[in-house]
């Protein structure tokens, strides 16, 4: 699932914590927010993009460096993550603390954007075409996908907050029981989707619906 690096990586460094964005992280973006007429506005909605999804996984690897641990982010086609030395196998407070870092990162980021929006509009000054667009894409971006990925659905971090709490609680078999979770979860937001009209969604969640069902059965052998 997470991609080998190739010579066309892009690699930096933020707040010491190694960073890499492979080449189809730029291809989707640009075709989830593409218009071919305006091609000025897609560079802007790529650029919120990178920055959103940078920004929630500092979320996660900053939180993770709090605690001891090392860790390196991957920015790719499907989004980004955060991947952490000596692994995932945290302590499940642990785990529930870095998991939802992310989320509040990028509600944090929603909410200092609303800000901004608040100055600009006190200071009563024409505001550019592209700081409205940047503005905009910021805020959907930061609130409607930081709600979604707060689904009870693994790999979701909504699904990775259960998991933990699980752990917290005591539950036995947690992640069995989370992978049951966001199994149905998985299976009814799809059908949602679908019956929406919201193919590319319904794919994407049919998809993560699969992957749990057969990550389910993989623990029964």
């Amino acid at each position: 699932m997470f991609p080998e690096g190739t010579p066309f990586d892009l690699r930096m460094h933020v707040f010491r914590i190694p960073v890499r964005v492979i080449p189809t992280f730029w291809l989707v973006a640009a075709l989830l927010g593409w218009d071919p007429d305006r091609l000025d506005l897609v560079l802007i909605w790529v650029g919120c993009m990178f920055v959103s999804i940078l920004v929630h996984e500092l979320g996660h690897a900053l939180t993770a460096e709090a605690f001891g641990y090392e860790s390196e982010i991957t920015l790719f086609h499907f989004g980004g993550f955060a991947r952490f030395d000596p692994g995932f196998h945290f302590p499940p407070y642990r785990s529930f603390l870095i998991t939802l870092a992310g989320p509040s990162a990028g509600f944090l980021l929603a909410a200092l954007t609303f800000a901004a929006t608040l100055a600009l509009r006190a200071s009563a000054q024409p505001v550019n075409e592209y700081v409205k667009a940047a503005i905009l894409n910021l805020l959907w971006i930061n609130i409607v996908w930081g709600l979604f990925n707060l689904l009870p659905l693994l790999p979701l971090d909504g699904g990775k907050l259960m998991e933990a709490a699980f752990g917290l609680l005591g539950v036995r078999g947690a992640t069995d029981w989370s992978l049951r979770i966001s199994i149905a979860v998985g299976a009814l937001c799809a059908w949602a989707a679908f019956s929406l009209g919201m193919t590319g969604m319904g794919l994407f969640l049919a998809f993560m619906t699969i992957q749990n069902v057969q990550m389910l059965q993989a623990r029964r052998w």
